[in-house]
């Protein structure tokens, strides 16, 4: 079973004015579903480094009249394009096993997130023969604790998701 957005948004109770970034946007089957919980209340900061990514969500946004979506082509390895401690939650899901710089997007990951704040954390748990990333990019669920870990976060147990994937809640002090 893969990963089901749905079952694992569960564990991050938005609640209405919460201000939540997406980064690593992919299709954008988050961004959309938080912005549906969310209600016209709230926003969602959408990232991705490949514009087509962004432009997609972005149209599916304005077909359904939803204003609240603010949607970035960015990358990730570099400097988050957020004021400090703006963002209630955030979302981290297939991205870490991406990204070149971790240490650099985790630390502006703490920057920009409140203070309680939440950040839901999914990635692939193996390659599975390249259906994930590649062997030598996939981050182990015990690496993506303890880098989770050494930049202020604390981590939650393991959530279920699916077969091939691994997934926790880490929260901001």
């Amino acid at each position: 079973m893969f990963l089901s957005p749905i079952q694992l948004l569960q564990h991050m109770p938005v609640q209405s004015g919460d201000k939540v970034g997406d980064f690593g946007v992919g299709t954008g089957v988050y961004s959309e579903a938080l912005l549906e919980k969310l209600s016209d209340e709230g926003e969602v900061y959408a990232f991705d480094v490949y514009e087509p990514h962004i432009e997609s969500l972005h149209r599916s946004c304005m077909n359904k009249k939803k204003s609240n979506l603010f949607s970035l082509c960015v990358d990730l390895n570099a400097r988050i394009p957020l004021k400090d401690t703006l963002l209630h939650q955030a979302l981290v899901v297939n991205t870490l096993h991406a990204l070149a710089k971790r240490d650099q997007f985790l630390s502006e990951l703490h920057r920009v997130v409140k203070p309680g704040g939440r950040v839901l954390i999914a990635d692939w748990i193996h390659s599975f023969n390249n259906l994930g990333p590649t062997e030598e990019s996939v981050v182990a669920p015990g690496e993506a604790v303890r880098l989770v870990q050494a930049h202020g976060f604390s981590v939650g147990e393991m959530l279920p998701a699916g077969t091939h994937h691994y997934a926790f809640v880490a929260t901001k002090p």
